[in-house]
């Protein structure tokens, strides 16, 4: 089990300081980039729909994997996006029980897709350079070679909804500050997030995100490409 990284009283003031930062006015020149492809890789005990401690057939393991992921800016209130993970080197460690009882990884995969609406929170006379996003997402996942009493694959689908406020914190940096909600067959996921995107030079920019306060938590780290200027 992944350390939490804040208990529950002080991830909810860390929230409400990044939420404020986030809607005070500030002039930097723009405000979060929409259109991006990304890769990654998650330490993770929650997942697109999946969670080893509510799942009895994954052991209270936890997942590990890449997360290759695009976002496109469709209208500047608008993108899709969608992400893979776990299709190169995706695994629901100690999920497996073997025949003499000793636990082993099996291999995960899952994918994830949606549509999202960005809305500018200076409409509201706060932050130029913030925005309050809204998506919603079909999540699918499979789990290979599971517990002998089980079946060799178990898969399914779900969805999930998420809600954040994301904009600049300076030239190169944007935070995002997001709450999401994973429905998939009986589990239910809630995650609190907070994420740091930081451009390192033209538009390549080092990415991660993390859980900030749940009984299961997760981190994230890799780099991304932001493609937008190709549009304009």
């Amino acid at each position: 089990m992944i350390s939490r990284l804040f208990g529950t009283t002080t991830g909810i003031a860390v929230l409400a300081m990044l939420v404020s930062s986030l809607v005070t006015s500030v002039a930097y020149a723009d405000g979060p980039e929409y259109s991006y492809i990304g890769i990654s890789y998650e330490w993770t005990d929650v997942k697109n729909g999946m969670n080893a401690n509510v799942d009895e057939r994954y052991n209270s393991g936890d997942f590990t994997g890449e997360n290759i992921e695009l976002s496109i800016g469709i209208l500047d209130w608008l993108h899709v996006t969608g992400e893979a993970f776990g299709y190169l080197d995706g695994s629901c460690n100690n999920c497996n029980t073997n025949v003499d009882g000793s636990f082993s990884d099996a291999d995960v995969e899952s994918i994830k897709a949606g549509v999202g609406i960005n809305l500018g929170l200076d409409k509201i006379g706060l932050s130029e350079n913030a925005d309050f996003v809204l998506r919603g997402n079909y999540i699918y996942a499979e789990v290979s070679d599971l517990n002998i009493t089980s079946p060799s694959d178990v898969s399914d689908d779900g969805w999930s909804v998420e809600a954040m406020i994301w904009g600049r914190i300076s030239d190169r940096a944007d935070v995002f500050v997001g709450y999401e909600y994973e429905r998939m067959d009986e589990v239910r996921n809630r995650s609190a997030t907070i994420g740091l995107n930081y451009i390192m030079f033209g538009s390549v920019s080092a990415f991660t995100r993390g859980i900030i306060f749940d009984s299961e938590t997760g981190f994230e780290l890799g780099l991304r490409w932001q493609f937008g200027q190709l549009f304009d």
